[in-house]
């Protein structure tokens, strides 16, 4: 049995043990214990996360009208939300100059709108891909030839 860590939780267990730490050197016993159980959770789920996940495999009698359609769906999807990204983008940079405290949060709307776009990539490339165009046979016989 592999265990596969997922690097997020162990990335955010660290954050914690550091953020417990520097409440213990403070002298805030319970936020470095709230901080020490944090940690401790993320740490269980980077290690319990990846176990289980199999490659989610298509149906084989899926429609490919259907398919088909939910790809165009997806790319839909992926242009507003890249495009909702870009607008909160320019106006966070506005923001910025203006209301600091309000840039934040338009940050943070920005970060959601590329976490949306990303997650619609991810199940996109999960659809099954298009069959390839069919190409047309090159004629050979001298008849079928001859009437051209």
């Amino acid at each position: 049995m592999s265990t596969r860590v997922t690097w997020r939780y162990l990335v955010l267990a660290v954050g914690f043990l550091a953020l417990a730490g520097v409440r213990a050197a403070q002298g805030a016993t319970v936020w470095a214990v709230v901080f020490a159980v944090a940690a401790a959770a993320d740490l269980w789920l980077a290690l319990r996360d990846g176990q289980g996940q199999a490659a989610p495999g298509a149906p084989a009698d899926a429609d490919p009208r259907e398919v088909a359609g939910e790809r165009a769906h997806c790319l839909a999807a992926l242009r507003r939300w890249q495009v909702l990204a870009l607008v909160g983008a320019l106006l966070a940079a506005g923001l910025l100059l203006v209301e600091p405290p309000l840039a934040v949060l338009a940050a943070a709307a920005v970060l959601f709108a590329v976490l949306r776009a990303r997650r619609v990539r991810r199940y996109a490339a999960m659809l099954p891909a298009p069959p390839p165009p069919a190409v047309p046979r090159a004629v050979t016989s001298p008849e079928v030839a001859g009437s051209r």
